[in-house]
């Protein structure tokens, strides 16, 4: 359920960047950390910005990334506007980023790389970029293999 069936290496296109290459739970582990240091301060609007700031720093460089393998597309310009608006709106603008880089997500992985990646609504719902980062750090994984695989392919052939 939600998983990303294995892709044939060939699949893989090496005109795109691979997916930043971080394990989700280093991911959990910062958000916690951050959270951490939030709380431990004491003044309300630091804290506040920095809660705000926290939250939307690893979706702003997702949606980055993103732009890089769909220059249409509109994730970043959501996650701007959510960071913008602070905690008033934040949390509605949220679900739309998030549900704009499922799609984002699906229609590259799906129709440019064709590796057949399936997102979870409700896992998407619940863990979000989480989970997001649990699929692209292994698609990561994959690309850097393919791309050790023709490094050693194009080192066995002899040249001529």
């Amino acid at each position: 359920m939600g998983e990303l069936s294995t892709a044939p290496a060939s699949d893989y296109s090496t005109l795109y960047p691979a997916p930043p290459r971080i394990h989700w739970a280093l991911l959990l582990a910062g958000y916690l950390a951050a959270a951490g240091l939030v709380l431990w301060l004491k003044p309300g609007f630091i804290r506040d910005f920095l809660t705000n700031l926290f939250i939307a720093a690893w979706p702003i460089y997702l949606c980055i990334w993103i732009r890089k393998i769909d220059r249409s597309s509109l994730s970043l310009y959501w996650a701007l506007a959510s960071f913008a608006t602070g905690f008033l709106f934040s949390w509605l603008l949220w679900i739309v980023v998030i549900f704009e880089i499922r799609e984002e997500l699906l229609e590259h992985y799906n129709r440019r790389e064709r590796i057949g990646l399936r997102l979870n609504w409700l896992l998407t719902v619940l863990f979000s970029f989480l989970y997001f980062q649990h699929h692209l750090y292994r698609i990561a994984k994959d690309k850097e293999k393919l791309a050790a695989e023709v490094d050693a392919s194009l080192a066995a052939t002899p040249a001529e």
